[in-house]
C-alpha cells in the first residue's frame, strides 16, 4: 500500500485501540493511537498519518467533529468512522467526509476492507494533488508566454493581440465579453460617472476574462463537469488576467479592475476579500453584468434562466454579492432594451 503507511486509531476505549493497532501492524502498517479528538489533533500536529479510524461517540468532541476538522486541516488523510450504534451512521444533508463506516464490534476482515478503501481513496486524492500541480504549472507557463509575446509587440498592437487570443482560445468567452462590454458601458453612463470611468469600465469589461485564455487545454476542452479542484484552478483566471494586463503598456490600468471582478459587496468574494467601496466601481459594474449574462446564456451543463428569473437572482444577491446601486442602474438599463 504505497499511499497508505500509517493509521491513527482514535477511540476512548483502550482495549479497542490496542486490538485495532495490532491489526494495523499485522497488515504491515504503522499504528498510532489517541483516546480523544483533542489528542488526535495534537498527534497530527507532530506526526503525519495517512488514515484515521475514529470512534463516533467519545467524551468531549465526538467523531463527526473530528472528521470535519481533519477534512479542513488534513484533507488528504483518509477517514473511517466506527460506532457501536448503527443508527448513528445515518447522516443528514451534509454527511461527514469519511471513506467508510464500521459497526462495532468490528471484525478483522471488515477492518482490513476499510483500510483498503482508505488506501484507494488516498491514492486518488494524491493523484488529484499531482494533477492540480500539473494544471498550475501549465497555467503559470501560459501566462508567462503571453506576457513575453506581448512584450515583443508595439504598444498599439497589444489590445488587438489579446482580443485575437481570446477569439482563438476561448471564442465563447470572447462573445460573452462583447455582451458584457455593451451593457457595462451603458450602466456606467447610467450611474453618471465621468468619461474616464466610462472608458475604464468599457476596456476592463472587454478583457475581464482574458485570464481564461491562459487556462490549460484540459480544462477548456474537458467533456464533463470540472471537479471542485479543477474549478479552483479555473477561478485563478482573474489573477492570471490581471498579471497579463499589468505586463502591458496600454492596458495596465485595468489590471486592478479585472482582479476585483469576482469580489463580493459583503467581502465574501475572491481573491482579496474586498468589500463595499474598496472594490473599484468599474469592477462592481462588471460583476453585475457578468452574472446576468452568465445566467441568461446557454451553457453546456446548465439551462439558461429567463430574464425575470435572472433579475430575481440579482435582487436576491444585492447587498451580499452585488452593489445594490449598481443593480438598480443595471435594471434601469435593462428595462430600456
Amino acid at each position: 500500500m504505497p499511499s497508505l503507511n500509517s493509521v491513527l486509531i482514535v477511540d476512548d476505549e483502550a482495549e479497542v485501540r490496542d486490538i485495532m493497532a495490532r491489526w494495523v501492524s499485522s497488515l504491515g502498517l504503522y499504528p498510532r493511537t489517541a483516546a480523544t479528538a483533542e489528542e488526535a489533533l495534537a498527534t497530527l500536529r507532530t506526526q503525519h498519518c495517512d488514515m484515521a479510524v475514529i470512534d463516533a461517540m467519545m467524551p468531549g468532541h465526538d467523531g463527526l467533529w473530528l472528521a470535519n476538522e481533519l477534512s479542513r486541516e488534513h484533507p488528504h488523510t483518509a477517514v473511517v468512522m466506527a460506532t457501536g450504534y448503527a443508527d448513528a451512521l445515518a447522516t443528514g444533508a451534509n454527511p461527514p467526509p469519511v471513506v467508510d463506516f464500521l459497526v462495532k464490534p468490528v471484525q478483522r476482515d471488515r477492518f482490513a476492507l476499510a483500510l483498503e478503501r482508505g488506501h484507494q481513496w488516498r491514492k486518488q486524492a494524491l493523484e488529484e494533488v499531482r494533477w492540480h500541480a500539473v494544471l498550475s504549472i501549465e497555467l503559470n507557463d501560459r501566462v508567462e508566454d503571453i506576457c513575453c509575446r506581448l512584450a515583443r509587440l508595439e504598444a498599439a498592437q497589444e489590445a488587438d493581440a489579446l482580443a485575437a487570443l481570446m477569439s482563438e482560445r476561448v471564442g465563447d468567452v470572447a462573445g460573452h465579453a462583447n455582451r458584457v462590454t455593451r451593457f457595462a458601458s451603458s450602466v456606467g453612463r447610467e450611474i453618471g460617472g465621468d468619461d474616464a470611468i466610462g472608458d475604464l469600465v468599457e476596456l476592463a469589461a472587454r478583457f475581464h476574462d482574458i485570464g481564461k485564455a491562459a487556462m490549460p487545454d484540459a480544462l477548456l476542452t474537458k467533456p464533463s463537469p470540472l471537479t471542485r479542484g479543477e474549478k479552483a484552478i479555473m477561478r485563478r483566471h482573474v489573477g492570471a488576467g490581471a498579471e497579463i494586463l499589468a505586463s502591458t503598456r496600454t492596458l495596465h490600468e485595468i489590471a486592478p479592475v479585472v482582479l476585483a471582478t469576482h469580489e463580493w459587496f459583503n467581502g465574501g468574494g475572491y481573491p482579496d476579500k474586498l468589500a463595499g467601496g474598496d472594490i473599484p466601481l468599474a469592477s462592481r459594474i462588471i460583476s453585475v453584468v457578468d452574472a446576468y449574462d452568465a445566467m441568461t446564456e446557454r451553457h453546456e451543463y446548465d439551462e439558461p434562466l429567463d430574464t425575470s428569473e435572472a433579475v430575481a437572482e440579482l435582487l436576491r444577491c444585492q447587498n451580499t454579492q452585488f452593489d445594490p446601486g449598481v443593480v438598480r442602474a443595471f435594471l434601469s438599463v435593462l428595462s430600456r432594451h
